[in-house]
Parts: C-alpha cells; sequence; structure tokens
C-alpha cells in the first residue's frame, strides 16, 4: 500500500459538498453547503473550542462547531435574492434548521466523502 493513500487531513481540510435535502420532504434540494471533514486541523481546532465551551457551560458548542467546519454554500435564496456564506448567516440558518445541521454531522463523520478515487 502506497503511504500517500493513507493520508486524509489535506482532503479533509479542502473538504466538500453535501446536497442538502428538504427537511420537510427528504427531498434533494439545489442548495449544497461546502464543509471541512474531520480529519482536518480545522476540525481538531474547532472541537478543542466545543470542548471549552462544554467545561465552562456557555451555550452555542454545537452550532459553532459546524460553523467553523463550513467554508462555504451555493444555492440558497431568499426569496429571488441568493443569500452569501457568512458565518453569521450560517449560525443563523443551523440555529433555526436542526435537521440540516443533522445532515452536516453524519456528512463529515463518513471520511469516504472527502477522499477522491
Amino acid at each position: 500500500m502506497d503511504i500517500k493513500n493513507l493520508y486524509t487531513a489535506v482532503p479533509h481540510e479542502e473538504g466538500a459538498e453535501i446536497q442538502i435535502t428538504n427537511p420537510l420532504d427528504g427531498k434533494p434540494t439545489d442548495f449544497y453547503i461546502h464543509v471541512k471533514g474531520i480529519d482536518s486541523k480545522s476540525y481538531r481546532e474547532a472541537v478543542k473550542k466545543y470542548h471549552r465551551k462544554l467545561i465552562n457551560n456557555e451555550d452555542g458548542g454545537e452550532i459553532d462547531l459546524l460553523v467553523s467546519l463550513t467554508a462555504g454554500w451555493k444555492g440558497l435564496k431568499s426569496g429571488k435574492e441568493e443569500v452569501e456564506f457568512t458565518p453569521q448567516t450560517a449560525h443563523d440558518l443551523y440555529t433555526n434548521s436542526p435537521g440540516i445541521c443533522s445532515q452536516i454531522d453524519k456528512f463529515v463523520a463518513d471520511r469516504k466523502n472527502f477522499m477522491k478515487g
């Protein structure tokens, strides 16, 4: 086996797109979120911050973790206007749509989603 096939940190840091399904009917949408994987340096740093919040009984840890892993999105609209990605907008989306959070959690935890080949 080639040692390079075992290296997962770089592709996880580059991230991958998840196609979001509609939380109401489970059908695929044209909304995609670009997230980083669990083997990324970003994930490890975000988990440290999350654990600090847990220890200090602070709110928002899970949402902040997901926001830290989100690199961008496409296809999200408000009426006819495109909704630009910002960390604050992502925070608002994740706070108000736990179903999307669940989709991202499952996607990020599956290492295959970030590996090419």
